[in-house]
C-alpha cells in the first residue's frame, strides 16, 4: 500500500509539472512568433538582410519548437504511442536543428568580418557556437534519461528556457522598445527561476541535478560573452572559423 501510494504521489506531481509545460512551450511558440514577426516575419516576402541559412534556421527550429509543444500534450493525454514516434522522429531533427545553428553563425561570422574586422566577428561567435554545445547537452542528457521521467522533462524544460531566450529578447528590445540591457537582465531572471526551482526540488528531496547542470551553461554563458575578446575565446572562435567555416 506504502508503494503504491508513493507511486500516486510521483504520478501526480509529474502530471502537474506535464501540464505547466503544455503551457509553457505554448507560451514559447507565441512568444517566438511576437519576437520574430518585427524582425524577420514582416519582412515577407523578399526578406532582405536574410540568406538561406536564416530561413532554414527558421523552419527547423519551428519544427523543434511544435513537437516541444506537441510531447507534453500527447503524454498527458495518455498517447504514448505518438510520444514515441515523435521522440524518434528528433533523432533526425535534432542534428538539422545543430546545422542550422552552424550556418547561421558562419552567415553572421563572414558578414561580421567585412563590417567590423576579425576581431568582433571572432567575438560575436560567442553568441551563437556556444549554442550549439549547450543544447546538445541538455537534448543527450534528456535523452539518456528518457526512462527516468522526473529527469527528462526537467531537461526539455531546460531546452525550452534556452530557446525562449531570443524570442523573448527581440520582442523586449523591437517592440517593446527596452534598451539592450534588458536582455541581460532576461537571463538573469530565467536564471532565478531555474535557481528557485531547483531549490524546490531539494526541499521537495528530487535530484537537483537537472537543474543545476542548466544554471551551469547560464553561469558559463555569463563568463564567456563579456570575455569574447579575450584571447582564449579569440583563439577558440579563430580555430572554428579557419577549420569549420
Amino acid at each position: 500500500m506504502l508503494t503504491s501510494k508513493i507511486f500516486t504521489d510521483k504520478s501526480q506531481k509529474n502530471d502537474t509539472i506535464t501540464n505547466r509545460l503544455i503551457y509553457f512551450f505554448i507560451f514559447l511558440l507565441l512568444m517566438s512568433f511576437a519576437g520574430f514577426y518585427k524582425t524577420y516575419m514582416i519582412k515577407f516576402p523578399n526578406f532582405n538582410g536574410f540568406t538561406w541559412a536564416h530561413h532554414f534556421h527558421g523552419a527547423v527550429m519551428l519544427t523543434w519548437v511544435l513537437m516541444l509543444v506537441a510531447q507534453p500534450i500527447f503524454i498527458r493525454t495518455k498517447n504514448f504511442r505518438l510520444h514515441r514516434i515523435v521522440g524518434k522522429a528528433s533523432y533526425f531533427i535534432f542534428p538539422l536543428l545543430i546545422l542550422s545553428f552552424f550556418l547561421v553563425a558562419r552567415v553572421s561570422y563572414f558578414r561580421n568580418l567585412k563590417a567590423t574586422g576579425e576581431m568582433e566577428a571572432l567575438a560575436g561567435m560567442a553568441n551563437g557556437i556556444p549554442d550549439i554545445f549547450y543544447i546538445s547537452i541538455l537534448y543527450g542528457l534528456g535523452i539518456y534519461y528518457k526512462k527516468k521521467t522526473s529527469f527528462h522533462l526537467r531537461f526539455f524544460a531546460c531546452i525550452g528556457l534556452m530557446i525562449l531566450g531570443p524570442g523573448l529578447g527581440r520582442f523586449l528590445i523591437a517592440v517593446c522598445n527596452f534598451p539592450f540591457i534588458a536582455v541581460p537582465i532576461m537571463i538573469g531572471v530565467i536564471a532565478l527561476f531555474t535557481l528557485g526551482w531547483m531549490i524546490a526540488d531539494i526541499i521537495a528531496k528530487r535530484s537537483a541535478f537537472p537543474l543545476s547542470v542548466f544554471l551551469g551553461i547560464i553561469a558559463i554563458t555569463f563568463v564567456v560573452i563579456p570575455n569574447s575578446h579575450a584571447p582564449l575565446w579569440q583563439g577558440f572562435a579563430k580555430w572554428i572559423a579557419s577549420n569549420l567555416f
